[in-house]
């Protein structure tokens, strides 16, 4: 489901700040550094996973047979389908052989494979492809994948495209500036925080926790990839760190500021939702293109490196700047289209 995401990021700042008012008053710092603890092993494990999974090829099956179940009606030769259902970087494309006088399809080619990560579940509806509509309904097919998988040379090459993406990704942001502004954003939220902690006993302008938590929870790197990734992939990793990182914060937040830090959730909501949309949208335009499969794989992988960067910053080893990296998963992409197609 696309979005899930962002739902559950936004479900979990509502749940973070209702415990923060009702239940916990306060969190303690062996707990904190506990919790960090565990999301940075959390992160590195998926950062590895994102990494392995770009470069092995995270839509390996392929269809190779199809077979109708039930050959609905009203079609015409020339027909063609998709099978619904799955998660694909591409769907496969069938085409209608033969029909029945009453357009019942009895045969069918396939004129694209597709690339799945996940093949459709029976029963395998058949449809019109990109929304479009035509005279044929109540069509089933069984469909068999086969599973295909990259040579170890093609992917240290892709390996060394992501790595080299990476560094020109950092230049960029360097240049543009990308985490010098975010830490400015960030600093003034962390200010008004600070100030509302040191004047606990005053009562703080309802907006001053709503602006913190939302500048907090808008302004980050993981607030950018994971609806990208989401969008792009259905992939929610990213975004499910990102949620509990949120709802403990916000649980901290709510103690100080009260209910204002609720209603954090629908900026958060809007944001990440428009982005994963966004990246929703490119997906549809990539699946009339033979590389979308490859082109997606990039940004997995480059946004791998980045999650890999996220337990350093957790466990306060070494501060990096990793906002200026954003640049990379446009990068990546555009060099996977130029040197691999």
């Amino acid at each position: 489901m696309t979005g899930l995401g962002t739902i559950l990021n936004t479900a979990c700042i509502l749940i973070g700040g209702l415990a923060g008012l009702f239940i916990f008053r306060s969190i303690s710092a062996a707990t904190q550094r506990s919790l960090r603890s565990l999301l940075a092993l959390v992160s590195l494990v998926i950062g590895f996973m994102m990494i392995w999974d770009g470069l092995n090829g995270s839509f390996p099956l392929k269809l190779n047979r199809s077979e109708p179940t039930s050959g609905g009606a009203g079609f015409q030769v020339g027909d063609v389908l998709e099978p619904v259902g799955g998660k694909a970087a591409r769907s496969a494309r069938l085409k209608v052989g033969t029909i029945t006088a009453k357009g019942a399809i009895t045969a069918l080619e396939i004129i694209e494979p597709g690339d799945y990560s996940d093949k459709p579940q029976p029963p395998i509806a058949l449809a019109y492809p990109n929304d479009s509509t035509g005279p044929g309904r109540d069509a089933t097919v069984k469909l068999a994948f086969n599973e295909t998988s990259r040579g170890w040379l093609f992917r240290g090459y892709l390996l060394v495209l992501m790595v080299l993406s990476l560094a020109v990704g950092k230049w960029a942001g360097t240049k543009i500036g990308i985490q010098r502004r975010l830490n400015a954003i960030g600093a003034s939220a962390r200010n008004k925080f600070t100030k509302a902690t040191e004047q606990a006993d005053e009562k703080h302008p309802p907006s001053e926790g709503f602006i913190t938590c939302t500048l907090l929870f808008c302004v980050g790197p993981m607030s950018l990839l994971g609806p990208i990734q989401d969008g792009l992939t259905g992939d929610i990793q990213i975004l499910a760190i990102k949620s509990v990182m949120d709802g403990i914060s916000t649980m901290t937040f709510a103690t100080t500021f009260g209910w204002s830090v609720l209603f954090a959730a629908g900026p958060v909501l809007l944001y990440q939702g428009t982005l994963t949309l966004l990246a929703s949208a490119v997906k549809q335009w990539l699946d009339a293109l033979p590389e979308a499969a490859l082109l997606l794989d990039s940004v997995t992988a480059t946004g791998g490196f980045i999650v890999l960067c996220i337990p350093l910053l957790l466990l306060e080893i070494r501060r990096i700047q990793l906002a200026d990296y954003l640049p990379a998963l446009i990068i990546a992409p555009a060099a996977v289209w130029t040197f691999l197609r």
